[in-house]
């Protein structure tokens, strides 16, 4: 098959809040509110740089997406990339999807001279995907992320 790689149109909606679903779904075990997340992706897709999403694309429709979003680093004069949202369809898992789709994100992002580095969060339960990501270059930086939802 033909994948291309992609940055996400407004077409791809449905196929990004499946995706997220899923993601809350197999990771985290909850159910999220599809309205909720429909408005997220909509509103996520308006962002211009600050949110990109890209997807693996067999021409029927997306089968692997990633979501990135920017931070500033003024310790680094430049911007730190956050891989989120990440979701490979599981008939397409262990084909080499997310490595393909990660090392175009990588190169589009090493083209732009203002970009330091990236970053992504994982479950801490979640060996499987740890394994992914160290296996593709990330290594755990001795940071713990803490949050505070309102």
């Amino acid at each position: 098959m033909n994948r291309i790689i992609r940055t996400a149109v407004t077409e791809d909606i449905p196929a990004l809040v499946d995706f997220n679903c899923a993601i809350a779904r197999e990771s985290e075990g909850r159910e999220l509110t599809r309205e909720v997340v429909t408005r997220g992706v909509t509103r996520g897709l308006s962002q211009g740089d600050e949110v990109v999403y890209y997807v693996v694309d067999e021409g029927r429709g997306p089968i692997a997406c990633l979501m990135l979003t920017r931070e500033w680093s003024d310790w680094r004069d430049g911007w730190l990339v956050w891989v989120q949202s990440v979701y490979v369809k599981p008939e397409y898992r262990g084909q080499g999807v997310f490595r393909m789709l990660l090392s175009h994100v990588r190169d589009k992002l090493r083209e732009q001279n203002d970009v330091v580095g990236m970053r992504l969060y994982v479950e801490a339960e979640n060996s499987l995907a740890q394994s992914v990501y160290r296996n593709t270059g990330f290594v755990d930086p001795n940071y713990l992320v803490l949050e505070q939802l309102f």
